[in-house]
């Protein structure tokens, strides 16, 4: 087991790890929340993410004075369904969730993170010694995807393989549940390819790269157009009660990440290069996706 501070609890798959602080002082000066509660997605390297996490809440509440929770989901729904029932009042959502979790949990977003690029891709690679050379040839093939609710790592690369009129039926799905798994399962042979994210368009900051064995050698069989980075939110109703301490919020995320000395210190929930403000509009592209494939959030 791994052991924290005192004033640490781990944080685990649909686990709460409060940070305790005192917040009379906050409280006195305006109008605050008893704690917040920032959810994510395993959407990388879940161990990573879970302490980056703790350390991540840990600058939190010493800027805001405000107990931090953080939650990390077990699946991508799970995270709308938290965010739905008021377990989370912010949330980490990849692009596609946050498309839905605006619909079903009133989510508002704040600020979308930079990795490289104000854009990520999906891309589809094959070891480079595989005899799949097109799309095409997928079929009857074993397939590597994250969640049903991943942007990159399924529903962009559904939708390129729908128009080259290959459904799931057509191919052995597997699913990972996150893209260091998806990597991971193609380089032990498991599957014949995967679907992953890149944060750029030719492939040289692409999960492989990040997650992968540097003797593996892949090739991207596909890549996408650009989609929206993973948006920051809030839910609507915590902003309209707690406005000062979401725009607080937001600017503590800013600058955490902007004074860090080392930016792989929070890079699996914050990006590694910045933080931007986003609109609901950017997510228009996502939206038409959806729309497109006809899918429904599956909790």
């Amino acid at each position: 087991m791994i052991s924290f501070p005192r004033t640490f609890t781990n944080v685990i798959c649909g686990v709460l790890a409060s940070v305790a602080l005192s917040t009379s002082a906050a409280q006195a000066a305006d109008k605050t929340p008893a704690q917040m509660t920032i959810g994510m997605i395993p959407g990388g390297d879940p161990k990573k993410e879970s302490e980056q996490g703790i350390v991540l809440a840990q600058a939190l509440q010493t800027r805001l004075g405000i107990p931090v929770n953080m939650y990390i989901s077990k699946n991508y729904a799970g995270l709308v369904e938290a965010m739905k029932n008021k377990k989370v009042d912010f949330a980490f959502f990849s692009s596609s969730t946050y498309v839905f979790a605006e619909k079903q949990a009133q989510a508002k977003v704040l600020l979308k993170k930079v990795w490289h690029e104000p854009y990520y891709y999906s891309a589809i690679i094959v070891p480079t010694s595989s005899k799949i050379k097109k799309l095409e040839d997928l079929k009857g093939k074993r397939v590597a995807f994250v969640d049903e609710q991943s942007s990159s790592g399924y529903l962009y690369p559904k939708m390129a393989l729908r128009n080259k009129k290959i459904e799931d039926k057509d191919i052995k799905v597997q699913f990972t549940g996150n893209h260091q798994a998806s990597i991971k399962a193609l380089e032990s042979k498991e599957v014949d390819a995967a679907a992953v994210f890149s944060d750029d368009e030719k492939g040289k900051q692409g999960a492989w790269i990040k997650f992968g064995d540097p003797k593996t050698k892949v090739r991207i069989l596909w890549m996408s157009a650009p989609i929206p980075n993973d948006p920051f939110c809030v839910r609507q109703d915590f902003y309209d009660e707690y406005p000062k301490v979401t725009h607080d919020m937001m600017f503590a995320l800013i600058d955490i990440l902007e004074q860090s000395s080392e930016k792989n210190t929070y890079s699996e929930i914050l990006g590694s290069r910045d933080l931007m403000p986003a609109t609901s509009k950017q997510y228009d592209p996502v939206r038409e996706m959806v729309k497109a494939l006809n899918i429904e959030l599956k909790p």
